[in-house]
């Protein structure tokens, strides 16, 4: 993504998300009162909204677009580099030159921006689980301090996360189940104190 910005100050970010995922969709999401959230922003996530916000107005949808700023951290490089910052296996200085610098942020800008009333926050480099846990904590008004809550919603963001892994795919008899390679994605039903049900379609 960070080659595909240096061509190109509108690139950079995954476009599938705007032409395959959005657009067929957006007119069901508005309808329906559905919140999107997706690190779809690669490292540009304001030419990622810029382009959904276009697809949108071509389609005449209208939903509110929020970006999630901060995870591009190119401007520290260098004091990083004076500070000693090494690789943190090998030891290894830090290059001369980096094609991008990115720091990988949590949940709680995702859940304000829901909160702020966004119907599509649209991130960068974040935590795998944050795209689950910041809804779960827009929608039931977990706070940093409900510890047990945001363990559950990081679970079960992870669990969301590795895909039909885990509805079947890491089954080691795969070969004996008719249909494993069709299974379904994970679908979370959630609730207020931090349990959830895992199903699928």
């Amino acid at each position: 993504l960070a080659r595909m910005k240096l061509k190109s100050p509108n690139a950079g970010y995954a476009p599938d998300f705007v032409s395959k995922v959005m657009k067929p969709l957006a007119k069901d999401i508005a309808a329906k009162g559905i919140k999107v959230v997706s690190n779809a922003g690669g490292v540009n996530v304001d030419a990622c909204r810029d382009a959904l916000v276009a697809a949108l107005d071509e389609i005449g949808v209208n939903l509110k677009v929020a970006v999630v700023h901060g995870d591009e951290i190119s401007g520290l490089a260098d004091d990083l580099r004076a500070e000693g910052t090494v690789e943190m296996f090998s030891g290894a200085k830090m290059p001369a030159h980096l094609t991008s610098v990115n720091a990988y942020l949590g949940a709680a800008a995702i859940a304000q921006a829901f909160r702020d009333g966004a119907d599509v926050v649209i991130t960068g480099r974040v935590v795998d689980s944050a795209t689950v846990l910041g809804p779960l904590m827009s929608e039931f008004g977990w706070t940093a301090e409900d510890y047990d809550q945001l363990s559950a919603g990081s679970l079960v963001g992870h669990l969301l996360e590795c895909g039909p892994q885990v509805t079947g795919g890491i089954f080691t008899d795969w070969r004996d189940v008719s249909g494993w390679d069709d299974m379904g994605f994970p679908v979370a039903v959630c609730h207020p104190d931090g349990s959830f049900d895992l199903t699928k379609p």
